[in-house]
């Protein structure tokens, strides 16, 4: 996957900069041009390599020449060569970002800032639900997506496809059923959808409310990631799930979410 982060990088590198070539006709005679928004490729290749790995920088500079974000010139037919911004890759440089339509290209596979919650459709978990999006998700400017959908067939189909475009999966595994040792099992759909998640290649975050029993959990807990959690401590615990998200973001090079504009 080419990284948005590392094309935004050299954008920017590039605006403001300036190449210029001296052309000689004599001992006594010489020109020189100015080319604006303009770098050589070894100058983007050093700033750039201290933080990125060289096959990445690659993959960036041929997706923003093959986009019309820049453009090669060289000076003759073996002579310098080097990039200038096309007006599209001034506007991205200047805001920041390439446009909406080719970030759709850049993440064809998946939505990276779109998070699948799992969880049981009660009336006991929705306090829980809508903090984790309004006061997790939302803010950061994640998306939630869940399997609430109409008819059977419908949600086969339309579950796995969320779940196969979110880039993130979270598990709210709460009390369903009492078992005779007084500890209590889960929603078996919420072992299903993560068992989905990981034939995806997702990475679960599994919120395991205190009181389930190990033998339902223990399993996912010993290879997943998780947090435990009570009715009276979630506000504070659940903190961590958007600190996690943001870490994989930054692992994988890919832009944190734009945080939505509210209203004062």
């Amino acid at each position: 996957m080419v990284s948005e982060l590392i094309c935004t990088a050299i954008l920017k590198f590039i605006r403001g900069g300036s190449v210029t070539l001296t052309t000689t006709f004599n001992e006594s005679e010489s020109r020189e041009t100015t080319y604006q928004d303009a770098a050589k490729p070894s100058n983007i290749y050093c700033y750039l390599l201290g933080r990125y790995q060289l096959a990445h920088i690659d993959a960036a500079m041929r997706w923003l020449e093959l986009s019309g974000y820049i453009r090669k010139s060289q000076w003759g037919i073996t002579g310098l060569s080097w990039y200038v911004l096309t007006d599209k890759g001034r506007e991205a440089a200047d805001r920041g970002k390439v446009s909406d339509e080719d970030k759709r290209l850049l993440y064809q596979e998946e939505d990276p800032y779109a998070v699948f919650v799992a969880y049981q459709f009660n009336r006991d978990d929705t306090d829980l639900v809508t903090y984790i999006h309004q006061e997790i998700l939302l803010p950061q400017g994640f998306t939630m997506l869940d399997g609430r959908v109409d008819g059977l067939e419908e949600f086969r189909a339309s579950i796995l496809e969320k779940i196969r475009r979110a880039r993130f999966f979270l598990c709210l595994l709460t009390k369903c059923v009492k078992l005779a040792s007084g500890t209590f099992a889960s929603s078996v759909w919420l072992y299903q959808e993560t068992g989905v998640a990981v034939a995806y290649g997702k990475k679960p975050l599994l919120l395991v409310e205190e009181g389930l029993d190990s033998d339902y959990v223990g399993e996912l807990q010993s290879i997943y990631e998780y947090i435990m959690f009570t009715r009276s401590n979630y506000p504070q615990r659940f903190k961590a799930i958007s600190r996690r998200f943001l870490a994989d973001l930054d692992a994988n090079l890919i832009p944190r979410p734009d945080k939505p504009i509210i209203a004062i």
